[in-house]
């Protein structure tokens, strides 16, 4: 190899074009002691990202909140929370269904708004497994009926008795506290 010595040598990472990450690498090579050339690395375009806000839907539906947890009086919260936020709401009651592990939102197909707010509902809850579904007849609650309300939101222990800041991880959730033991002295 004489003459010719390859004094640095830069490869960027393989595997395609999908590196959003690249950079730019200079490869230089020497051919002669005199002479060397610098071979610019392809560059790839800046990645952007883009986040998109959905609108929060409340109005159009009336919606109940059935308790499908294991924690009593749950329901009622929850309906008074989601009508802090600007939902109409009925009153809460109970799910026909067994607990649930994970909420679900019905909403009635024959009220044009009522998806549109379930879907809202469910990303007040925090979105995540929670299914938003057709609501069927009877309504999954205890009565079967559901008055003039078009979304039941079977509330379920992932929900239960958590504030909607805690649902959306806006906030750590709440611990329980227990004040320390006191002994009396023994005589």
């Amino acid at each position: 190899m004489s003459g010719l010595a390859i004094t640095t040598l830069l490869l960027g990472a393989c595997g395609g074009d999908d590196d959003a990450a690249s950079s730019t690498t200079t490869t230089t090579l020497a051919l002669s002691p005199a002479t060397s050339t610098t071979v610019p690395a392809t560059i790839a375009p800046p990645t952007t990202t883009t986040t998109t806000t959905i609108p929060l839907v409340t109005e159009g539906a009336k919606l109940i909140v059935a308790n499908a947890s294991g924690i009593n009086g749950a329901a009622g919260r929850m309906s008074d929370a989601l009508a802090a936020v600007g939902f109409s709401t009925g009153p809460a009651t109970n799910s026909s269904e067994s607990q649930l592990s994970t909420s679900k939102v019905y909403f009635d197909p024959e009220n044009p708004a009522a998806e549109a707010v379930a879907n809202s509902v469910r990303a007040v809850l925090g979105g995540g497994d929670i299914q938003v579904l057709e609501l069927a007849t009877p309504a999954p609650v205890e009565t079967g009926e559901v008055g003039d309300a078009s979304i039941v939101v079977a509330m379920g222990n992932d929900v239960a008795d958590k504030s909607l800041a805690e649902l959306q991880g806006l906030v750590a959730p709440a611990t329980e506290t227990t004040a320390p033991e006191t002994s009396e002295p023994t005589g």
